[in-house]
């Protein structure tokens, strides 16, 4: 996808420090989790959000941007710029930047081939559209989230030399569409607990290997909340459907609250810096910035990206659906009242005249 240099970046030896330890990458994307519901869940005990919530950095404030659909979230998370530069605004890719623009994988394998990455995933555009395949030595996608976590844990528990692994959950996104994105949706929540039930897994499995040589740094966010406006969606523009949460930990990671105001784009320079990649600069700056690391980071620049016109367009028929269905019915209750109007006029007895 990627089809131009990155000029910032150069071919370097693997990732040492020192002390010859490697630095290591678990991104966790879990599909449409709103904050409030990750923060109720992450008190759950033995919970992965929780867990990290104690040891870790974390916010469940994190902006995903300008519009709360998977399209722009995901491709904000995984290439660490915003919509006005990736280009995509809804689900339909029309319009996306993507083939010029580096994701992850594009920056590693271009700092770095020997990396061995991998990624796996249920929402098919994650192969489809956003990641080039490539720059992943795995990539592979599953119908089930279950299967997702299997294969995760797997490549962690027989993949010695796996440096970077993406792992995408998709399921709580599914409930909530079908019964709505709430704290107040049982429903909702137990996906969004089965999410975190399975990051566990996978956390679990990274810390039954041999990490006497390795340092990894473990993020775990979303690409948008949900049911702001509307309870069984997530809307372009709402407040609610456009904050999600954020947990890090590992590496340099600066422990408690981020209050640095993190965002999605946050996720790719945070992984870079651990893994000493340099950053591209100049006009293929990213957008992000290491939060995590540095409490006192400046905000993120705020993207001015082009209207999602699927949504705006559903707006105004919903808006016109309303003047329809309001005109409709007050011009039957007026028919009706003429009708019976009418009707009385009828049937009224004729008074005698008087002689």
């Amino acid at each position: 996808m990627f089809s131009h240099a990155i000029e910032a970046e150069s071919q370097q030896d693997p990732l040492l420090e020192d002390d010859g330890i490697e630095q290591k990458v678990l991104i966790i994307g879990i599909d449409g989790v709103r904050g409030d519901v990750a923060e109720i869940v992450a008190q759950r005990n033995d919970s992965a959000f929780g867990r990290i919530k104690d040891e870790g950095a974390w916010s469940f404030n994190t902006s995903i941007g300008p519009y709360a659909i998977s399209g722009p979230g995901w491709s904000s998370m995984l290439t660490g710029v915003w919509c006005d530069r990736h280009g995509v605004v809804d689900n339909s890719f029309y319009g996306s930047k993507l083939s010029s623009v580096p994701d992850l994988f594009e920056h590693l394998e271009s700092n770095d081939p020997n990396l061995r990455t991998a990624a796996v995933y249920w929402w098919e555009p994650i192969g489809e559209d956003i990641l080039s395949a490539d720059s992943i030595d795995v990539m592979e996608r599953f119908e089930n989230d279950g299967l997702v976590r299997d294969r995760a844990v797997e490549l962690l528990n027989t993949d010695p030399e796996l440096d970077v692994l993406f792992v995408s959950i998709d399921n709580p996104d599914a409930v909530g569409h079908d019964y709505g994105f709430s704290p107040d949706v049982p429903e909702y929540v137990a996906a969004v607990e089965a999410a975190d039930d399975m990051a566990r897994d996978v956390i679990d499995a990274l810390e039954q290997r041999d990490l006497s040589g390795e340092d990894w740094i473990i993020i775990i966010t979303s690409d948008h909340g949900g049911g702001d406006r509307f309870l069984k969606s997530h809307h372009a523009s709402e407040p609610i459907d456009q904050r999600t949460f954020m947990l890090v930990t590992g590496g340099a990671t600066v422990a408690g609250e981020m209050t640095n105001d993190p965002v999605v784009v946050d996720v790719v320079v945070t992984a870079l810096t651990h893994l000493e990649v340099p950053l591209p600069e100049g006009d293929l700056a990213l957008d992000g910035r290491a939060s995590a690391f540095d409490p006192d980071a400046a905000s993120a620049r705020e993207p001015v990206c082009r209207e999602p016109l699927l949504f705006y367009q559903v707006d105004l028929m919903i808006w016109i659906g309303v003047g329809v269905l309001s005109v409709a019915v007050a011009s039957f209750l007026i028919l009706k009242k003429k009708r019976r109007s009418n009707l009385e006029h009828k049937v009224a007895p004729e008074l005698p005249v008087a002689e």
